[in-house]
């Protein structure tokens, strides 16, 4: 039996089910800092007294990276404007209403974030001339398969992602899309189509990672709530 703050759980769905609480999240947290700071972790060590050197470092680059306070949010976005492309507000141009709109940049982001694993040393993807790698690589090349409708089943709405189109997803279309090839080698690629099989499967034929946005879009939605 597994008892936290969270509650109780007598099987193991149940415990599963604590565990992917923020309250669980909190808690597990603060149970490895405490033995990290008890000397009992092998794996990390904390040192309190350098916590005003570190929060003097970090505010100092801020200031010099963003002297406005203007910071933009830290994200797979980020990635998206790779070789200062603003390749948001080229999408922003394609899509509809701002619910639909809001929908396909979940969609795009939650597939891209999937894809976004170590692509090893000799892969990269060229757009227009200009060569890109590793995850600004990798999320430019997802960026790309999901304007040209890689993820949907609909040849009439390319800019979505469904489950339908995610379980058909097979290795050759993904290489293709990434430009994978005996010299353009992509580690992993089989795992990446598993994956997104996967999440096909579990979205179901007609679901969609944007269907996050119906489910979200309240006047008020807790940190909890996203998370479940």
């Amino acid at each position: 039996m597994i008892v936290t703050a969270a509650g109780v759980a007598t099987t193991p769905a149940g415990a599963a089910a604590i565990l992917r609480t923020t309250t669980a999240v909190r808690e597990r947290a603060n149970q490895l800092l405490h033995r990290a700071r008890a000397g009992e972790s092998r794996w990390f060590c904390v040192d309190d007294t350098a916590l005003a050197l570190a929060s003097a470092a970090v505010a100092d680059v801020t200031v010099i990276r963003y002297p406005d306070l203007e910071i933009p949010f830290h994200s797979r976005w980020r990635h998206f404007e790779a070789g200062g492309v603003d390749r948001n507000a080229s999408l922003d141009t394609l899509l509809g209403s701002a619910d639909s709109a809001a929908r396909a940049q979940i969609d795009l982001a939650v597939v891209s974030v999937l894809l976004d694993a170590g692509a090893g040393p000799d892969w990269s993807y060229v757009e227009s001339g200009r060569r890109f790698t590793r995850s600004e690589g990798l999320a430019v090349a997802s960026w790309h398969a999901f304007l040209d409708g890689v993820f949907s089943s609909d040849p009439a709405d390319p800019l979505r992602v469904d489950g339908t189109a995610l379980c058909a997803l097979d290795t050759a279309t993904l290489a293709q899309a990434f430009q994978v090839s005996a010299s353009n080698p992509l580690v992993g690629l089989d795992g990446r189509v598993a994956l997104l099989r996967r999440l096909g499967a579990a979205l179901g034929a007609d679901g969609r990672p944007g269907q996050l946005w119906d489910a979200l879009a309240a006047e008020s939605v807790s940190a909890g709530s996203v998370l479940a």
